[in-house]
């Protein structure tokens, strides 16, 4: 199946691929994982040798919340004694996957996103000579390209229902907990069942970076991220009905250079749609 003039999943890889890829060596700090990620908007990093660019793995901003306040805090605090600042200082090959999902140049860009698609992941390193990294493609090159073979299909088709929600009281701390017990990369804040706004994990890794980088980062983790979330969310949050089109859906993220819309009827949160279940519907009709 094809999916109109620009979406030509039987075409290289490197159609869509960033080929110009940010990345950086294991012995860098999570610090400057953090920092980079932020400055160029990035939800991921690989992770190459400086010689030869070989991809030895892949560090998320799920990975470094799941270091500050996840199942891998006891890093953290064996090291660092739970310490924030000094926390950072650890090395990103610690944190690191590096059972990481590649590609090479002459997959298609159907075979990226089946692969996207059976292991849950949101980009694909593109490697060479076995893991020379090359390139990457990412849901969003994904989304932004096949969307039109989800011609048929609406918002409430797509979307998850009833969406875990935060207060804006709650601490910028529970927010990631949440965020990473429950898996989600995204929380719509709400007060008395009025959306408020959004609270993503790029906005916890923002708080995170200004806070070690303006040297008030003195303190446990607990401390750091004991502000409320209505600190660091999106007040101005896009928004979607669930009778709207997919197409419609996408072309409003691209638009407004957002990963997620909240699906609201009336005054009411019925649903989240984000860029993967774009591409998880994507790989169903490819």
């Amino acid at each position: 199946m094809l999916a109109g003039p620009s979406g030509l999943p039987e075409t290289s890889v490197m159609r869509l691929a960033t080929t110009e890829v940010v990345a950086v060596p294991p012995t860098v700090t999570v610090k400057s994982v953090v920092d980079t990620m932020t400055r160029y908007g990035f939800r991921r990093l690989p992770i190459v040798e400086p010689e030869g660019q070989s991809l030895v793995g892949i560090v998320t901003g799920r990975d470094v919340l799941d270091y500050l306040v996840g199942e891998r805090r006891d890093l953290l605090d064996r090291r660092y004694d739970g310490d924030f600042l000094l926390g950072l200082h650890e090395p990103a090959r610690s944190i690191m996957t590096t059972d990481v999902y590649v590609v090479t140049p002459y997959d298609t860009v159907r075979k990226a996103v089946k692969t996207m698609f059976e292991f849950d992941v949101g980009a694909l390193p593109v490697v060479e000579d076995r893991d020379r990294l090359v390139g990457i493609i990412t849901e969003r090159d994904v989304a932004m390209d096949l969307y039109r073979v989800l011609e048929d299909e609406r918002v409430e088709d797509l979307m998850t229902e009833d969406p875990e929600t935060t207060e804006p009281g709650a601490s910028i701390l529970e927010a990631a907990e949440t965020m990473i017990e429950r898996g989600f990369r995204r929380l719509p804040v709400v007060k008395g069942g009025r959306l408020l706004g959004l609270v993503t994990m790029t906005d916890i890794l923002h708080h995170v970076s200004s806070r070690a980088t303006g040297g008030e980062a003195s303190g446990e983790v607990e401390d750091v991220l004991g502000e409320p979330v209505e600190e660091v969310m999106t007040e101005d949050v896009i928004t979607v009905e669930p009778e709207a089109s997919a197409e419609d859906a996408v072309l409003t993220m691209r638009g407004a250079n957002v990963g997620s819309l909240v699906v609201v009827e009336g005054n009411e949160i019925v649903g989240i749609i984000t860029e993967r279940d774009i591409v998880h519907a994507v790989a169903e009709h490819l």
